[in-house]
């Protein structure tokens, strides 16, 4: 699955209202669940599953951008959500976040994963994007930025 085949317009929020990273996962896993129906203990299993991978080491990636992700077993398909802060976020980086990727992949397709969060690093590579990103009101704009 490409990366912009993970991307649903329901799965992204602009802004983000959480203040810090764990929120940030948290708020975007709702995303994810709404979506899926999960149950409460379902989500919390895959926000573990994000801290866990991030307690690994940090995912901001620098430029405002964070991309946390984890392998999660018998998940269908990948997912990406996309959230934007306008307020920086502290990640774990060298410098504060407000564009975050949460990418999850199914734990039995590691190449799947790879390929995605490569896939994400080159778009952000672009800092017109990034601030074109940064800079966007609605899930409608950041949508728009992936599908026009």
């Amino acid at each position: 699955m490409a990366f912009l085949e993970a991307i649903s317009r329901d799965l992204i929020k602009v802004p983000l209202t959480a203040k810090d990273g764990k929120g940030v996962i948290a708020e975007l896993v709702s995303l994810y669940a709404a979506e899926k129906g999960l149950l409460p203990a379902q989500s919390e299993s895959i926000i573990d599953a994000v801290m866990d991978r991030e307690s690994l080491g940090s995912t901001a990636m620098g430029n405002g951008i964070a991309i946390p992700h984890a392998k999660i077993a018998g998940l269908g398909k990948p997912a990406v959500m996309i959230g934007v802060s306008r307020i920086p976020i502290d990640f774990g980086g060298d410098k504060p976040s407000t564009i975050f990727f949460l990418v999850l992949a199914p734990s039995e397709n590691p190449t799947e994963h790879i390929q995605i969060l490569s896939s994400i690093a080159k778009v952000c590579s672009s800092d017109l994007f990034v601030r074109m990103l940064s800079s966007s009101k609605t899930r409608d704009d950041v949508y728009q930025l992936f599908f026009d």
